[in-house]
């Protein structure tokens, strides 16, 4: 290897590490004050079709417990049904795109390890954890009706809220600095996470069953 290709191999390796200086919004005032967000993890969305959702819930369907939370692994024949349009290749394939946005390059190797459904109902949070992966994800299948949402969504997830939102966080109360993100669950929609990223669903209050389905990878660089 000459020492050009040297530099290159570990820029390369080093540049994960660095933040892109793209803006992130900005102030349209006078002069114009651009916002750039560029350090933290990256969390990915993609939007998954109907027809996507309508076989996992299906699958799902047969395994859950009405009106009581469950938890259950999905057997290989689920995983793989589909081909190139499998859950395990769609979900391979973002996992491949979300690190080379990240990385600058696709990774050589993705290992799902697990992918599980989770059923939930009323007042049920999913505490905050991490997973065990370099890389999780979370897609919801279902969702419920929140009573009162408009006086729901006027709180946050510190002051309570219970509209069964999904929040990440990441390092305590800092000046300048936001250390949380909360997204709204709506079927079809697929989050893509580092593994040790803390995150957490809050409870809510309504009838209907939230429904998600997770994972684990490992990742080779």
């Amino acid at each position: 290897m000459s020492d050009v290709e040297r530099t290159e191999a570990k820029s390369r390796a080093l540049r994960r590490y660095e933040g892109s200086p793209l803006v992130a919004g900005c102030d349209s005032g006078e002069p114009r004050l651009d916002l750039y967000s560029p350090f933290g993890p990256l969390i990915g969305k993609a939007r998954m079709t109907p027809e996507f959702i309508d076989g996992l819930n299906r699958h799902a369907d047969g395994k859950v417990r009405a009106d009581k939370g469950s938890e259950f692994t999905l057997p290989p024949e689920t995983v793989f049904d589909g081909g190139e349009k499998s859950l395990m290749k769609v979900t391979e394939d973002l996992i491949q795109r979300y690190i080379c946005q990240v990385d600058g390059h696709r990774p050589r190797r993705v290992t799902i390890e697990i992918f599980w459904v989770v059923s939930q109902y009323a007042g049920t949070p999913s505490p905050v954890h991490f997973h065990s992966g370099d890389i999780s994800g979370v897609l919801y299948l279902k969702t419920p009706r929140i009573d009162r949402e408009d006086d729901e969504e006027r709180k946050t997830y510190i002051s309570n809220r219970q509209a069964g939102y999904i929040n990440f966080l990441i390092g305590g109360r800092q000046e300048f600095s936001r250390s949380l993100v909360s997204f709204k669950p709506i079927v079809g929609d697929f989050y893509i996470f580092p593994g040790w990223l803390l995150h957490g669903a809050e409870p809510f209050r309504g009838s209907g069953e939230r429904r998600s389905l997770a994972f684990n990878a490992r990742v080779e660089r």
